[in-house]
């Protein structure tokens, strides 16, 4: 089941994303306005060359004042054209960020809820290697090198895997979410070949032909937590299916773990849901995703005033969107105590940042909280009230 901390890791990625894309915006239309003031080399009239760089660089100044401030660039007295050149660059660094946010926005969605479609991707994978395990043994013919392997009984066998494989819910999320093995099963046998059958574990499972209930979920359990989420050959593969594996796996892991042990449980195999309340979780990503951009220049001024003896533009990008979603949690969050925002951010500056950025968030965040609260900035209920003192 999803937590809060990876919420705050998709939204930090797609504030991140969208930073990347309004530099890469601005680059264009800089490039825009010196093609505007390029010499026209089919024109008959001599071109004025140190003119025209000059209005390159007039109009270029004009416009990265005018993204700054947001106000479109006035100057009495500037030719018409440079004016012109430097609003036309505003105009599509607007449009297009305006597109690029939304688009991130709904990306961010997705990707939370991609992390069910790891989910079922895992459990299936579980099932297709019992089927390539039975196809294995069945095969009449075997490579001359290929090293002898006991087949009294296989994953095919166990009967865990027959749970997921005769669980009809699970087929119906899998149809649903477009999720299969179809034309990834020459993956699916090299792992069976190159990774269970030359685990010693699951080689002295298969030596046996029979097995209690508690022995087959060991081995589930097992193949799990040790083959699929931990060799390369299988969690290389998975995180080139989903470049966010390597965050989402960890989540995906006990959901996957819950639904191996609820095989064994009185009310028998169950599949775990996302969250317990989706609607909150995609209402705490909005409001986070749009208060801090909403209130980003706001949010400036508050590191500003930290750091009076460091320019705010010299720290870097990671970690001021880092600050930035926690000072818009601290401020946004009622219910969210202030020791927990704090705490969460040093963990995000210290396994995404530099290894001295999370003692560097700690000391600004909490002086923040301390003069916000002062302030009367940080309004507290509830759950938020713990550990404000």
């Amino acid at each position: 089941m999803i937590n809060r901390r990876l919420l705050r890791i998709k939204v930090m990625q797609a504030v991140y994303a969208l930073r990347q894309a309004e530099l890469s915006n601005q680059q264009i239309a800089l490039d825009a306005i010196e093609e505007t003031f390029q010499p026209d080399l089919n024109s008959m009239q001599p071109q004025d060359k140190r003119q025209l760089e000059g209005y390159r660089k007039l109009a270029t100044v004009l416009f990265e004042e005018a993204v700054k401030t947001d106000i479109p660039a006035e100057d009495e007295g500037t030719p018409t054209k440079v004016i012109k050149a430097a609003n036309d660059g505003l105009v599509y660094y607007r449009s297009r960020g305006k597109k690029d946010r939304n688009h991130l926005a709904q990306m961010m969605i997705d990707k939370v809820k991609g992390i069910y479609d790891d989910y079922l991707r895992v459990l299936l994978l579980l099932v297709e290697l019992g089927h390539a395990s039975q196809v294995d043994k069945e095969r009449q013919y075997r490579d001359v090198d290929e090293k002898p392997f006991p087949f009294e009984s296989t994953l095919y066998d166990n009967r865990v895997i027959k749970a997921l494989a005769g669980h009809q819910p699970l087929t119906n999320e899998a149809v649903r979410h477009n999720i299969n093995w179809t034309t990834d099963l020459l993956f699916v046998r090299k792992a069976l070949k190159e990774v269970f059958k030359q685990d010693e574990t699951y080689r002295a499972y298969c030596e046996q032909p029979t097995h209690t209930p508690d022995e087959d979920q060991a081995l589930a359990q097992y193949l799990l937590r040790t083959l699929v989420f931990k060799h390369e050959t299988i969690s290389d593969f998975l995180a080139e299916i989903d470049l966010s594996w390597a965050e989402n796996s960890e989540v995906v892991r006990g959901m996957a773990i819950k639904t191996l042990k609820s095989v064994q449980a009185m009310d028998g195999l169950k599949l775990e849901p996302l969250t317990d309340d989706w609607e909150e979780d995609e209402r705490f990503l909005n409001t986070l995703f749009d208060n801090a951009l909403n209130n980003d220049a706001e949010y400036e001024q508050l590191l500003a005033d930290q750091l009076q003896n460091w320019d705010v533009e010299r720290v870097a990008m990671l970690d001021r969107i880092i600050l930035k979603l926690g000072v818009c949690e601290l401020m946004s969050f009622p219910g969210i105590p202030v020791k927990v925002t704090i705490n969460e951010y040093i963990e995000l500056a210290k396994t995404y940042s530099t290894p001295k950025s999370g003692k560097f968030v700690n000391g600004i965040l909490d002086n923040l909280s301390i003069k916000l609260n002062s302030e009367g900035k940080l309004r507290k209920s509830g759950r938020g009230l713990m550990d404000n003192k």
